[in-house]
C-alpha cells in the first residue's frame, strides 16, 4: 500500500504513454460532491492523454462545462435508478447488472463508487471512496422513525428509501453476499483508513492509496469574519450537522453557514429553531466553485464533523483557502492534517464551542494556523492525484496482471455494573431530550450532545466509557406500559448487542424490565423477545443463568396473580430487582412471593436523610439477607435532584434535591460498598444517563470525566479485592 509520503514525493511529470481507450462508470455526475470532484479532476487530466468514455445515469452538463470537461469526453446514459417498494434492493443489486448490458468494451474499466463494481467487468480498477457503510459502519446511524420501517440512504441518491423492518435484515443479506462475490483487479483507495477498511470489508490487500488534490488557485482573498464560520458537507444524518448547529447554540455572536443539500434540511432547520439560532444559522446549495469561495474567504475557520468519513476534500479546499480546521478526530483526512493548523478533537458540541471561541477571540493564532494550512495544501495537487491513479489502470490494462482475489469470508463478588438508558431520541426537543416538563427536563449537557440512543456513534462512545471504567456489565433498561415495550429501546438494545459483538467485547449485558403500567400478557411479550437475546454470548449470566432484572416501584406489591404470570414468563432466568422502596425481611414474602433471587435499592439517596445515610443502608443489607434472598445486591450513585420534572407524582418526596458536594456524595457510597463485611454479590452505579434526576456520572459540561474517573479507581479496587480473595482461598 502507498504511503502518504510517496504518494506526494511521486513526480507530477507525465510520463509517455500509449493512450488508454478508458471507460468510466459512476452512477450519477450531477452533483458537486467530494466523489464526483475527485473523479472530474481527474478526467480534466487524462482526457488529454487517453480515449475517454464516461457511462453515468444523470450528467449536469454546466458542471462538467464549468470544469473544462471537453467535448472530446464522450458521454453515454445509461439506466436510472429504480424508484417504488423494492428500490433499494433493485439499485443495489439489479442495476449494475443491468448497466454491465450497456457499456461498451474498452481497455481497462474504471469504476468509480459503490456498486459499480458490481458490473463486473475486467480489466477493472475500482476506486470505492467507500464500501456500502450502511451495511458496516453506518448501520447504526440508519434512523428508524417508527416501528415497521427504515430510512436507509444509498449515495447518489437525494433522498431516503424507506424499508420495511419485515425484509431489512434479508436485504441487507443478500446485498452483503453480492456486494463480496465480485472481484476487482485492483482496488484503490482514497486514504490509509479506508484502505484499512475495504481490507477488513472486501479481504486481502487494497493495491494503494491516491490522496485527492486541491487547486490553490481557486481560492481568494477576503477580509475575514472573525464570528463566521463555515462547514461544506451533505445533510445526511451520519454528517453530524447537529452536532455544530449545537456547538453555536453554545456559544455567543457566532454564525454558521452550512453549505450542502440533503433529506435532513428540514429537521435541521426545526433544531436551529428550537435551539434559538435560526438567526445565526444559514444554508445554502447550489454554489459554484467561485461562490463556495467566497464563503470560505469570510470564514473564520471550517467546522466539520462527519462519522469516519472516507477523506473529506473539504478539508483540502480549506486549507488552500488559509483556514484554521477544527473537525472530529476520525477519518480519512486526519491523515493530511497537523496541528500547526488542524484542531482534531472527540465529536461533543462543548468541544466544538470551545475552539470556535477560541479561534474567534485569537486573530494571531487564526493567521497562523491559516498561513500553516496553505503551505501544507502546496503539497497536494489534482496533477498528482490523476497521474498516480492512472498507474494502476496502466498496471490493470496489462495482460500480465495480478488479479485481486476476495476470500469468502464460578464467578467471584462482587460484579459491578452501571444503569444504563437508552431511550432518548435524536436531537435537543426529541424524546427525552427537554420534550416535556413532567418526564424530559435535562438541565445538563452531555458531552457527546443531545445524542440518540439507537445511532452507531453513541453506543461505540458509551461503550468505551463502559470499558474505560472497566465495568463487568450493564443494565439495559427496557420500560414496559399498557403498548408494550419501548421500542426506542428495543432499537437500541439490539443495535448495542450487535456493535459490541464486533467489537469482541468482554462487557456482559442485562436486561432491566421496568414495568408501570403494563399487564401480565404485555410482561410476558416482553419477556419472549428478550429470550431471543439469551443465544447472545454477551447475555449476562450468573451461575449458571441468565440474569433478568426490574426495575421495581411496587405498583404490583401483593398482586399475586401478577407474579404468578410473572414466574411463568421468566422460567429459566435468575430474577433479580431493584426497588424504590427497602426490602421488608421476614415480610418480604407477602408483597413478592419469593419472586425475588435478590433485591436492592435502586436509589440509595432517596430512602433517608443524610444524616441516617449509612445506617439506613445497612438496614437495606440485612433486611434482604432476613428475606431470605440468595444474591445481595447494592447500589451507588452520585446524587440526586428532580427538581425540574414538573410532575406532580414527586412532590411528595422529601429528598427530591441531593447534593453532589463536588464528588463527596458518590465516594461515600462507594465506601459503604468496599466496606461491608460481606462484600455483595453485584454492585450497581445508578446512572449512567438518567440526566432527569440527575444521577448521571457520563461526561458531561457540568461534571467533566469525574465521575467516570471516581468509578473507574471504584471497579479497580473492586476487581483487586477479588483477587486478593481468591488468593486468600486458593
Amino acid at each position: 500500500m502507498a504511503s502518504l509520503d510517496q504518494n506526494l514525493i511521486a513526480s507530477e511529470a507525465a510520463p509517455s504513454i500509449a493512450p488508454l481507450n478508458l471507460g468510466i462508470i459512476i452512477p450519477e455526475l450531477e452533483k458537486y460532491g467530494g466523489a464526483e470532484r475527485y473523479l472530474i479532476e481527474c478526467v480534466r487530466v487524462w482526457q488529454d492523454r487517453h480515449d475517454v468514455t464516461i457511462y453515468s445515469a444523470v450528467f449536469n452538463h454546466d458542471m462538467l462545462r464549468e470544469s473544462m470537461i471537453r467535448q472530446t469526453v464522450k458521454l453515454v446514459e445509461i439506466a436510472r435508478c429504480f424508484a417504488g417498494e423494492h428500490a433499494f434492493f433493485l439499485n443495489a443489486v439489479l442495476l449494475p447488472k443491468l448497466w454491465r448490458q450497456q457499456i461498451g468494451r474498452h481497455d481497462v474499466y474504471h469504476t468509480h463508487l459503490w456498486p459499480t463494481h458490481m458490473i463486473d467487468l475486467h480489466p477493472m480498477v475500482w476506486f470505492p471512496h467507500e464500501p456500502l457503510r450502511l451495511l458496516h459502519d453506518l448501520r447504526f446511524e440508519q434512523r428508524q422513525n417508527d416501528p415497521e420501517n427504515h430510512e436507509v440512504h444509498i449515495y447518489p441518491k437525494y433522498n431516503y428509501d424507506q424499508i420495511s423492518d419485515n425484509i431489512y435484515d434479508a436485504y441487507h443479506s443478500a446485498i452483503d453476499a453480492m456486494d463480496r462475490a465480485t472481484r476487482p483487479d485492483h482496488i484503490v483507495a482514497n486514504s490509509k483508513y479506508m484502505a484499512g477498511y475495504l481490507a477488513r470489508v472486501y479481504g486481502g490487500d487494497v493495491a494503494g492509496v491516491v490522496y485527492p488534490g486541491v487547486d490553490l488557485d481557486n481560492f481568494i482573498d477576503l477580509k475575514v469574519d472573525r464570528k463566521l464560520f463555515v462547514t461544506i458537507s451533505q445533510l445526511w444524518s451520519h454528517k453530524r450537522v447537529n452536532l455544530l448547529i449545537e456547538a453555536i447554540a453554545l456559544t455567543d455572536e457566532t454564525q454558521l453557514i452550512i453549505i450542502g443539500s440533503g433529506p435532513e434540511l428540514d429537521r435541521l432547520q426545526s433544531l436551529c429553531i428550537k435551539l434559538g439560532v435560526e438567526d445565526r444559522v444559514f444554508f445554502l446549495a447550489g454554489l459554484k466553485n467561485y461562490e463556495v469561495s467566497l464563503v470560505l474567504a469570510r470564514a473564520c475557520a471550517l467546522l466539520f464533523c462527519p462519522i469516519r468519513e472516507p477523506f473529506g476534500i473539504v478539508v483540502l479546499e480549506a486549507m488552500a483557502a488559509g483556514k484554521p480546521i477544527v473537525a472530529v478526530n476520525e477519518g480519512g483526512y486526519v491523515e493530511v492534517c497537523d496541528p500547526d493548523y488542524a484542531i482534531l478533537i472527540p465529536p461533543s458540541p462543548l468541544l466544538f464551542a470551545e475552539k470556535i471561541e477560541y479561534l474567534r477571540d485569537n486573530p494571531e493564532l487564526r493567521r497562523s494556523m491559516g498561513n500553516a494550512a496553505r503551505e501544507a495544501a502546496k503539497r497536494f495537487s489534482w496533477n498528482r492525484t490523476a497521474m498516480e491513479l492512472e498507474r494502476f489502470l496502466l498496471a490493470a490494462s496489462s495482460p500480465d496482471k495480478p488479479r485481486t482475489e476476495v476470500p469468502v469470508q464460578s464467578r467471584l463478588a462482587p460484579l459491578v455494573g452501571i444503569q444504563y438508558y437508552l431511550w432518548y431520541g435524536d436531537g435537543f426537543g426529541m424524546e427525552h431530550w427537554n420534550d416535556s416538563a413532567q418526564f424530559g427536563h435535562v438541565g445538563d449537557h452531555p458531552f457527546l450532545g443531545y445524542y440518540a440512543s439507537e445511532r452507531g456513534q453513541t453506543i461505540e462512545y458509551h461503550l468505551d466509557q463502559f470499558d474505560a471504567m472497566k465495568l463487568d456489565f450493564v443494565l439495559l433498561n427496557l420500560h414496559i406500559d399498557r403498548f408494550g415495550a419501548n421500542e426506542t429501546e428495543l432499537r437500541s438494545i439490539r443495535n448495542l448487542l450487535d456493535i459490541s459483538s464486533r467489537r469482541e467485547s468482554t462487557l456482559r449485558f442485562a436486561i432491566q424490565i421496568s414495568p408501570y403500567e403494563g399487564d401480565a400478557e404485555q410482561v410476558r411479550a416482553v419477556i419472549g423477545l428478550i429470550r431471543t437475546f439469551l443465544e447472545r454470548e454477551q447475555y449476562l449470566r450468573i451461575d449458571g443463568k441468565p440474569v433478568l432484572f426490574w426495575f421495581w416501584s411496587s405498583a404490583f406489591d401483593g398482586n399475586r396473580a401478577m407474579f404468578e404470570a410473572m414466574g411463568e414468563a421468566s422460567a429459566g432466568f435468575r430474577n433479580l430487582g431493584f426497588s424504590l422502596r427497602l426490602p421488608k425481611g421476614v415480610e418480604e414474602n407477602r408483597y413478592t412471593f419469593g419472586f425475588f433471587e435478590g433485591l436492592g435499592l435502586y436509589s440509595p439517596l432517596e430512602v433517608s436523610s443524610e444524616a441516617n445515610w449509612e445506617r439506613t443502608w445497612q438496614v437495606a443489607v440485612d433486611a434482604a439477607q432476613t428475606a431470605g434472598m440468595r444474591y445481595q445486591l447494592l447500589s451507588v450513585s452520585p446524587g440526586y435532584d428532580d427538581r425540574g420534572l414538573q410532575d406532580p407524582r414527586r412532590a411528595g418526596n422529601p429528598y427530591r434535591a441531593v447534593p453532589r458536594r463536588g464528588g463527596e456524595t458518590y465516594v461515600r457510597t462507594l465506601k459503604f460498598a468496599e466496606s461491608l463485611a460481606k462484600p455483595p454479590d453485584i454492585v450497581v452505579v445508578s446512572t449512567y444517563n438518567e440526566f432527569h434526576e440527575n444521577t448521571h456520572i457520563e461526561s458531561s459540561a457540568q461534571y467533566g470525566y469525574k465521575y467516570v474517573e471516581l468509578t473507574r479507581e471504584f471497579v479497580e479496587r473492586m476487581h483487586a479485592n477479588k483477587l486478593k480473595r481468591n488468593g486468600e482461598n486458593g
